[in-house]
């Protein structure tokens, strides 16, 4: 498990920046950096390192379309029983059985789920 800093390093093949701690308990890493920098790869080409979030915001996605930016999901999206298949509480979803079977990450589809619930609160609020 590395962190983004410790990547930064590997590319340049040099310590340039400040590597944290990798927690034993949950894996993850620690944040050490504090702003953003910028390291020239080559001509106009740049990675940044930047400090560590724990949560982001997705204004522009309806829930209904979140699927369609699982590239893993997409053979599996038109195998759904119903067209307009949120994926969440259907029970002839082709992408629950590939969950089911170890074809999608149980993870990655857990954090599908999370998004969707989020985005569909927020456009719930929105009606208001």
């Amino acid at each position: 498990m590395y962190g983004k800093s410790t990547l930064i390093n590997a590319i340049f093949n040099k310590n340039i920046t400040q590597e944290g701690e990798i927690s034993s308990k949950n894996k993850k890493g620690k944040n050490t950096t504090t702003k953003i920098q910028l390291y020239e790869i080559d001509k106009n080409t740049y990675i940044a390192d930047t400090p560590g979030f724990s949560t982001f915001d997705i204004f522009e996605i309806e829930s209904r379309y979140l699927s369609i930016y699982y590239k893993e999901f997409k053979e599996y999206i038109k195998k759904c029983e119903f067209i307009g298949c949120t994926h969440i509480k259907e029970e002839n979803c082709a992408i629950k059985k590939a969950v089911q079977t170890g074809k999608i990450a149980e993870g990655r589809y857990e954090r599908f789920c999370r998004i969707y619930e989020e985005l569909k609160q927020k456009e719930e609020r929105r009606k208001w």
